[in-house]
């Protein structure tokens, strides 16, 4: 992580993009794995990965993949 305002941000990011309500109704499917869901939800694995961070935050109950990268929405 790079700093702790960039981590923040990529948090606010996630949250504001993703709605927790389209997480939970695409990981219900059974057909569905980490990489379908990025991709029916037109978000990189890695803001994905910041999105399930914020939820298991809240009390949610999902598996984090490995390696979050911080620097991915840098331009």
């Amino acid at each position: 992580m790079v700093s702790q305002k960039e981590y923040q941000a990529n948090l606010f990011t996630a949250d504001f993009l993703i709605s927790d309500e389209d997480v939970e109704e695409l990981t219900a499917q059974e057909d569905m794995d980490y990489f379908h869901i990025c991709k029916a939800l037109y978000v990189s694995p890695d803001l994905m990965a910041f999105k399930l961070f914020s939820m298991i935050q809240r009390g949610y109950r999902y598996n984090l993949p490995q390696d979050l990268n911080s620097t991915f929405l840098k331009s």
